[in-house]
């Protein structure tokens, strides 16, 4: 196993396995893990004193000031210094309030891309997002989002990694490590 020399940053939909992939690498290379809209919730309760979901600041400020608070920690991030595994929300690619070149200051950039059909399926266990809730056909508004993200997925990422659900989560940070260590990203 080799030591990770710089930050590496997973981008995808939402549930391609961001957060669930990021804690594995993380803990393979004994680097910290951060989880971009934890970080918001955090800085939520900083300013305003309450513990609230993601999903929850996301329907008490709306969709613009949610994104500048995340927009704001991205930023941080990208000008720390560090390593580590960061995990990004799924909208943050194409946030208004962030450029490509900040995102890609954050680290390798890493698309883990999960197909809309296998990753729909996980939303409507976990509950459908505000973003979705009010859509006359939730699927085809959550096929019609990542449609939209996907290019910007492709020019954030330095490394597709396509997720497929057959596979354990454990076997797919396996390779996505090995593949990342190849890539002379760890030394």
């Amino acid at each position: 196993m080799k030591k990770l020399e710089r930050p590496v940053v997973l981008a995808g939909i939402k549930h391609c396995g961001k957060s669930t992939l990021g804690r594995l690498l993380a803990r393979r290379w004994m680097v910290p893990f951060l989880d971009t809209d934890t970080e918001l919730e955090r800085e939520y309760f900083r300013r305003a004193g309450r513990n609230l979901t993601c999903r929850e600041i996301y329907r008490e400020l709306g969709e613009q000031e949610f994104r500048r608070l995340e927009a704001e920690g991205i930023e941080r991030l990208a000008f720390s210094r560090g390593v580590w595994v960061i995990a990004l929300g799924g909208g943050a690619v194409n946030n208004p309030f962030l450029s490509l070149e900040t995102l890609q200051k954050l680290g390798l950039g890493v698309w883990l891309d999960l197909s809309p059909e296998l990753a729909y399926p996980r939303v409507v266990r976990r509950g459908l997002p505000p973003f979705l809730i009010a859509a006359a056909d939730p699927e085809a508004e959550f096929r019609r989002i990542c449609r939209e993200r996907e290019p910007f997925f492709r020019a954030f990422a330095q490394l597709r990694f396509p997720i497929t659900s057959e596979r354990p989560a454990e076997e797919n940070a396996e390779e996505l490590a090995q593949i990342i260590e190849q890539k002379g990203t760890a030394e």
